[in-house]
């Protein structure tokens, strides 16, 4: 997969908790539980040879 569209994916995933967490469909702790988890899985799912320089 290439990485501009695997970071598109986490873009997407994380507006979306954004707005479900301003729009109160999802309570404050999960919102911001899942705020600081999303990244901290895009970084453990990223493959190490996409991090390196060529």
């Amino acid at each position: 997969m290439p990485p501009l569209f695997r970071a598109l994916i986490w873009a997407v995933a994380s507006f979306a908790i954004a707005l479900a967490w301003i729009a109160d469909l999802i309570p404050a702790s999960v919102g911001s539980a899942l705020v600081l988890a999303l990244p901290i899985a895009m970084v453990a799912t990223t493959p190490r040879a996409a991090c390196r320089k060529s």
